[in-house]
């Protein structure tokens, strides 16, 4: 006969039942904390049901989803920029020149640099999400060559003289915006702006445009220069004519007034103080100097020495 002790089975059964509690409530913990769905502030999240798209949309701020069962994908709203550009380190493609080189109507090449602005709809996140997965997918399959395209075609249709100027360069921003517009209709896709950032020219061509600015400026400055000397030589003429009419008036007042040059006659001989006046019978005043004259001897009567 075995002399072993019998099993307490009151007792094993209760301890897998703490641990079976131990387990749901572990197993619960989780679930719950993978339950709460918490959503940055410029983003929204696209609800999934075993991977399918829901058409839920997660605002920012902390939500319940059934674990497991259900999952998320993130999808940012804040307006991006897409730049191709032949800047080094600018642009989504930084270690090249990504600017789109355009052939134009006269069959000279030059390179555009531009930039999308565009965002996504918080409201048609998941049909974005459907179609474009993400950003970067929709910049590669729908931005880049939309622009790529109407740049290259409306170039065409532009002489390089044209396309450099500031109406040439809004026809391709309004040609680009306008097929992206199009081709983003019901995607949730937003188009904000097209910018037209740069046009480089053939270095040639650039050359001769600049040799042009030069000789235009020397031939406007050298205009400003005659409008100047005319307008100088006008006012000359204005001031000499005015000059001429002011001695005219005077001499015409003096011949109809004689006596006002004897006044005037008498007040410049004012002004030394060495001069005397004697009284002339025909009305024209005499004068002496008696600066270097002493008093007269006694008995010789003073006078003028000159006599009418």
């Amino acid at each position: 006969m075995s002399s072993d002790p019998p099993l307490d089975i009151g007792g094993i059964t209760m301890s897998a039942t703490v641990i079976g509690l131990v387990l749901l409530l572990f197993v619960a913990l989780i679930g719950g904390v993978m339950a709460f769905e918490g959503v940055n502030e410029g983003t929204v999240k696209v609800v999934k049901n075993q991977g399918a798209v829901t058409g839920m949309v997660l605002e920012p701020g902390w939500h319940f989803i059934t674990p497991i069962v259900e999952g998320t994908v993130s999808i940012p709203t804040r307006p991006q920029t897409y730049t191709m550009s032949h800047q080094s380190g600018e642009g989504d493609n930084a270690n090249q020149d990504d600017s789109v080189r355009v052939l134009t109507q006269d069959g000279l090449h030059v390179d555009v640099d531009v930039t999308v602005r565009y965002r996504v709809t918080p409201r048609d996140a998941p049909r974005f999400h459907e179609e474009y997965r993400d950003l970067p997918t929709a910049e590669t399959r729908l931005i880049r060559p939309t622009v790529r395209s109407v740049l290259r075609t409306e170039g065409g249709n532009i002489d390089v003289t044209d396309i450099y100027t500031g109406e040439g360069q809004t026809r391709l921003k309004l040609a680009v915006e306008g097929a992206l517009k199009n081709e983003t209709d019901g995607s949730g896709i937003v188009i904000e702006s097209v910018q037209i950032r740069n046009v480089r020219l053939p270095t040639e061509y650039a050359r001769s445009i600049e040799q042009k600015k030069v000789k235009q400026q020397k031939i406007e400055e050298a205009e400003y220069e005659i409008q100047v000397a005319e307008k100088n030589k006008q006012r000359q003429v204005i001031e000499a004519e005015a000059e001429a009419e002011q001695i005219r008036i005077k001499g015409e007042a003096l011949r109809q007034n004689p006596e006002v040059l004897d006044l005037r006659y008498i007040e410049a001989l004012r002004e030394n103080e060495n001069t005397i006046y004697v009284p002339a019978e025909g009305g024209v005043t005499l004068t002496r100097d008696v600066s270097d004259d002493t008093s007269p001897p006694t008995g010789t009567p003073s006078g003028n020495e000159n006599s009418t």
